[in-house]
């Protein structure tokens, strides 16, 4: 078949761990698989991979950094004041996050840690409009507080709220930030999505990342790619390669090109329960 191994890399991020399984080939088949590549590359395949990667590495950095007592917030401009470009609306959004950490300087509290996503849409009515997505620093800074820092300087609307993590933790939010937002009816409420950009404060703690051949065998890689209908079979086979760890998701396909299976599969440390479930059990406790 071509395949020496299939290799495993591991990203280990807050308490979700990421699993991505794909085959290496022999020096030949190797070759041959590159050529396939460069027969499909093409702009559109490239952009499709670079925010697949951005996609992740959001979520990564999310779930890395971030948890039940920080903030989340949403914040827009009015009608009659919206950016005249994306380097304006970068500049407006780190500009409020420079005030947020101007304040919390004042209060002596730590540097502010974040993860913003800018976005702008178009529609006939509205035309071109902008809106800011973040999560950051939650501690000693109250919700109003921070709102302000944003309303006072451009008006419009500024909404937060607590991060509640859950048994993915803060995947959800973070999937959210990264695609599209649709209504029932398969469209954007605000107009056609045009673009999107993001950053992150500096000194975000980067997730633990780990590679291994073999880990993941080529015949029990073909194994999860038959069985992973089969949602128990695929539980039993990865909780045992990943000892304290309970599996989520699992996919798995097969090239159409090449032989090897690659997998992906989302775990969670089973010893670290979501937040507002702990939460809830030191309550319990206290009230008994």
């Amino acid at each position: 078949a071509g395949v020496l191994h299939q290799r495993t890399r591991t990203i280990k991020a807050g308490p979700m761990v990421y699993v991505e399984c794909y085959p290496v080939w022999d020096t030949k088949r190797a070759l041959a698989a590159r050529k396939e590549v460069k027969k499909e590359a093409h702009a559109k395949a490239q952009a499709k991979l670079d925010a697949k990667n951005r996609e992740k590495k959001v979520e990564y950095l999310t779930n890395n950094n971030f948890g039940a007592s920080d903030i989340i917030l949403t914040a827009e401009y009015p009608l009659n004041g919206q950016p005249d470009g994306a380097e304006q609306a970068k500049r407006d959004i780190v500009n409020f996050l420079r005030r947020v950490k101007d304040a919390r300087e004042k209060k002596g509290l730590p540097p502010i840690r974040y993860i913003y996503v800018t976005e702008w849409t178009e529609s006939e009515k509205y035309g071109l409009r902008w809106h800011h997505h973040v999560i950051m620093s939650g501690d000693g800074m109250t919700r109003e507080e921070v709102e302000a820092k944003w309303t006072d300087k451009h008006k419009g609307f500024c909404n937060t709220r607590c991060a509640q993590p859950n048994e993915r933790h803060l995947s959800g939010f973070a999937r959210y930030l990264t695609q599209n937002k649709l209504d029932r009816a398969g469209r954007n409420p605000q107009g056609k999505a045009k673009g999107r950009t993001w950053g992150h404060s500096q000194g975000l703690k980067l997730p633990a990342e780990s590679v291994a051949d073999k880990k993941i065998s080529i015949r029990k890689a073909g194994r999860v790619a038959e069985t992973v209908e089969d949602f128990n079979q695929a539980k039993e086979i990865f909780e045992k390669l990943y000892p304290g760890c309970e599996l989520l998701e699992v996919s798995a396909k097969r090239s159409e090109w090449a032989a090897g299976v690659y997998v992906r599969a989302l775990l969670r440390k089973t010893d670290e329960k979501p937040e507002k479930k702990r939460r809830n059990e030191r309550g319990d406790q206290q009230g008994g």
